[in-house]
């Protein structure tokens, strides 16, 4: 059971990396640019938290072009439908956190 769960969560990420990489050649950006942008279009958040990394400010520049454009609804229709695929993974990964209630 382990493996299948394995194999399947590896191929869900694999289809949604694929997905967005696709977008940010469309868009010329990174992967993390999409996946940002396509949070903040969610009507319902408010904003997104990104990490960074003390002394590390390259990514400063990077991290501002989530502004520099916005998905169409190709784009959106086309993360959603990889996303629908995997709506298992949260039954299979667990929450944020879940590792501290068990």
């Amino acid at each position: 059971m382990e493996i299948a769960c394995s194999k399947s969560l590896s191929n869900s990420f694999k289809d949604l990396l694929q997905t967005l990489k696709k977008i940010a050649l469309k868009y010329n950006i990174t992967i993390p640019n999409v996946a940002v942008r396509y949070v903040l279009e969610n009507p319902v958040v408010g904003g997104a938290i990104i990490g960074v990394r003390l002394g590390v400010s390259e990514h400063i520049e990077q991290n501002s072009k989530i502004f520099t454009f916005a998905l169409d609804q190709g784009d959106i229709e086309q993360i959603n439908q990889v996303l629908s695929k995997s709506n298992d993974l949260l039954q299979i990964i667990g929450d944020c956190g879940d590792e501290y209630r068990r």
